[in-house]
């Protein structure tokens, strides 16, 4: 059982937005680390790790630890009746989320649970050659200016330059990022890569940046792309996406 309070839940919201753009139910664990969720999306093309810190609630209490799956559609609209100034708290039944919120009056909803997740996911152990801590409002811009051109982008790391290029002869954007630049937190390039990531998903995942003030961009040659998003003792959100093979 558990009971979790929040007063601005705007970092609810914006978590439990970003993930419904992969998954329409999911597992949550909460324990006393907080609450988290690994989940891949149906196609298998990424993975989506989120851990809500208990310093992000003005009350969080675990009497032990919960797993409950609950349908997301469900949860973001009951989330979305939430106005300024007013509170939501969560707690569970045996069969149920409860969701109250409080201010000029108290509201109640109930969703029911669903079936757990039977496959436990386990989150892969990558090496990458290219990390990048970078301003998460940036890279989601560049993302977005991909999208014009392109249903892929190629991220190329070499000699303290990260360049992103989508497009082809007729539209074609290209973008640099050199070290020294206002927008990077660091960069440490072991060795050049380049590889090609989808579009339609890096901007699914960039709406994390609707929370989170920097971003962590690891990558290798034709190589997974791993991306954490932090907002500072409150959430850490991460993605997990698989590379576009080209024909060459």
């Amino acid at each position: 059982m558990f009971t979790l309070k929040l007063n601005d839940p705007k970092i609810l919201n914006n978590t439990i937005g970003t993930i419904s753009e992969f998954i329409s139910d999911a597992t949550f664990n909460i324990t006393n680390e907080g609450l988290k969720l690994v989940a891949m999306d149906p196609a298998n093309i990424s993975m989506v790790i989120l851990t809500i810190l208990p310093s992000a609630f003005t009350e969080y209490q675990v009497n032990e630890p919960s797993k409950i799956t609950i349908n997301l559609d469900g949860f973001r609209q009951a989330l979305r009746r939430v106005r300024a100034g007013e509170s939501i708290t969560l707690t569970h039944s045996s069969n149920k989320l409860n969701i109250t919120i409080t201010g000029s009056s108290t509201k109640r909803f109930s969703l029911p649970l669903l079936e757990d997740e039977e496959v436990e996911r386990k989150i892969p152990e990558l090496d990458f050659k290219v990390n990048i801590e970078m301003d998460s409002k940036e890279f989601r811009d560049f993302v977005d200016d991909a999208s014009i051109v392109s249903e892929a982008v190629g991220l190329k790391a070499a000699e303290n330059l990260l360049l992103l290029t989508a497009g082809d002869t007729g539209r074609k954007v290209d973008i640099e990022l050199a070290k020294g630049s206002p927008a990077l937190v660091s960069m440490n390039i072991k060795e050049p890569a380049s590889s090609i990531y989808s579009v339609e998903y890096l901007k699914k995942m960039s709406k994390a940046a609707s929370f989170a003030d920097s971003v962590k961009v690891n990558f290798s040659s034709e190589y997974p792309l791993r991306l954490d998003f932090k907002a500072l003792n409150q959430a850490q959100m991460s993605f997990i996406l698989a590379p576009r093979i080209e024909n060459k």
